[in-house]
């Protein structure tokens, strides 16, 4: 079967256009590529702002027009430049599994030496400036009091030289982007060596989606075919589609229809489809009105609500823990350090330059950049299960030294600092639980075993599968982001 295949001339949109390639070939071996580009009106026009580009379609709607055409039976967009009307003529057929959605920020590395009060940072989306201005200060490690966004043009090779240049300090892209261009290897070595070289004389942080979602669908690549005819492509493409991509994309693109629909919109939209449920991250400040979720959806019913003395901790039991931390040597094989609580990195470790640090969630982060650590990324408290997924950034494999405290010490951790925290006496009394810790829970349960009929919660994570194991019955158990949100269910 001969398929005829179009894109953006671009290299990662040629890139794009291959990844759909070799999937209908992996899957078919009948079929018979042959790639096509043409070129978008915002390729064309290089010079206006991007904002003021048409709000609909101006990287799309030419290729778009050429599939109508007969011109090619498929065309390959990344999902996010679409607009959301949809063309009579044409459909989207399917989608791949998606690449990383978060957002990469790259700082030159003489700028980061210099630590500007005032950060300059290269960026045409509104989406991108909104949030940067509210979150970059806190993640950066020492003291910003302003960040200023510069439009920039081109594609990402084109942004990096940009940077390197000096048109600004930092520039933020798609990280799923980068990752592509530097792992597909063989047409496109020297797009990969162009970035690896920017690579070199920046420092690089992954944006937290709790605090900066994507531009909704970023990562996926959305297939489009004629709508009529092409009936036995269309099965196969049908057949290749990824289900919880295409989920998590539609369900971000409502989102987005919520708040104007346009691409000029401030609005960061991401869905993470977990094993628990469905991760929610929105931030959205347009016209319709302001917009802030990190919501966990389909994980299961919400125990009955009780009053605040049923349930363990209340609010004021929380922050009792006693932490002490231990005397330990700083290890020196681990190329990264995946960093539990701020305390678990000690003060009197120096980071070397080329090990990464990575945060379990956004207090972590913050307050390990208050102490001056550079923070690569962190698991936006959805536990260590959350791959960080930098080996191509890093270009090398990343061995990660957890550092956590001795009771959570399991094998391959390094325990740092002792918890000690006292469990109450009228811990059976209580129906309502929320677990932090596995080895705390395991505790009380041999203690007061007739805990176990009560109704248990954790976050995700290391927690949540140690309560698995150690509840007679995981019925009454289920997982909340956090202790807020699972505080805000359960009291009546």
């Amino acid at each position: 079967m001969r398929v005829r295949i179009l894109s953006r001339a671009s290299d990662l949109a040629r890139l794009q256009a291959m990844l759909v390639s070799r999937a209908l070939q992996d899957r078919w071996p009948d079929v018979d590529p042959v790639l096509l580009t043409r070129s978008a009106a915002g390729d064309r026009d290089g010079e206006t702002p991007l904002a003021a580009l048409p709000d609909k379609g101006a990287f799309t709607a030419d290729l778009s027009e050429a599939l109508g055409a007969g011109v090619a039976d498929l065309v390959v967009h990344s999902w996010k430049d679409l607009p959301l009307e949809s063309r009579s003529d044409t459909t989207i057929a399917a989608t791949l599994e998606r690449a990383d959605p978060r957002d990469l920020l790259v700082m030159r590395l003489d700028a980061v030496a210099r630590r500007p009060r005032i950060v300059h940072v290269l960026s045409s989306s509104p989406r991108r400036a909104w949030l940067l201005e509210q979150a970059l200060p806190g993640l950066l490690p020492w003291p910003v009091d302003e960040i200023r966004c510069t439009p920039v043009r081109g594609n990402v090779p084109t942004r990096l030289a940009r940077l390197l240049e000096g048109r600004g300090e930092a520039l933020v892209v798609a990280k799923a982007a980068i990752d592509r261009l530097l792992g597909f290897g063989p047409p496109f070595e020297d797009a990969a060596a162009r970035v690896r070289h920017v690579l070199t004389e920046c420092a690089w942080m992954v944006l937290p989606l709790r605090d900066v979602p994507g531009a909704p669908a970023q990562g996926a690549l959305a297939v489009e075919t004629a709508a009529a005819g092409h009936g036995a492509l269309r099965d196969r493409l049908h057949a290749l589609s990824h289900g919880p991509t295409w989920d998590a994309v539609t369900t971000e693109r409502r989102i987005l229809g919520a708040h104007g629909g346009g691409c000029h919109e401030a609005v960061g939209a991401t869905v993470l489809p977990r094993e628990y449920g469905r991760v929610v991250s929105v931030r959205a400040h347009t016209a319709v009105g302001q917009d802030e979720q990190w919501t966990l959806v389909d994980a299961g019913s919400a125990p009955p609500r009780v009053s605040a003395a049923k349930i363990w901790p209340r609010p004021d039991e929380r922050h009792h823990a006693r932490r002490h931390a231990l005397e330990v040597a700083q290890p020196e094989g681990a190329t990264g350090f995946w960093v539990a609580r701020a305390e678990a990195l000690p003060e009197c470790w120096s980071v070397a330059p080329g090990r990464l640090v990575w945060a379990a969630g956004g207090t972590t982060w913050r307050r390990l950049a208050a102490r001056g650590v550079w923070v690569h990324g962190g698991a936006d408290g959805l536990g260590d299960a959350e791959a960080p997924g930098v080996d191509l950034l890093a270009g090398r494999r990343v061995d990660w030294q957890r550092l956590t405290h001795v009771a959570a010490a399991e094998p391959g951790a390094l325990a740092t600092y002792v918890v000690a925290e006292t469990l109450p006496d009228d811990l059976p009394n209580r129906s309502h639980f929320f677990w932090t810790s596995g080895h705390q829970l395991v505790e009380a349960l041999e203690r007061w075993p007739e805990i176990g009929r009560g109704w248990h919660g954790s976050g995700p994570g290391r927690t949540w599968r140690a309560l698995r194991e150690a509840l007679p019955s995981t019925d009454r158990a289920r997982v909340w982001l956090d202790y807020a949100h699972w505080h805000q269910e359960v009291i009546a």
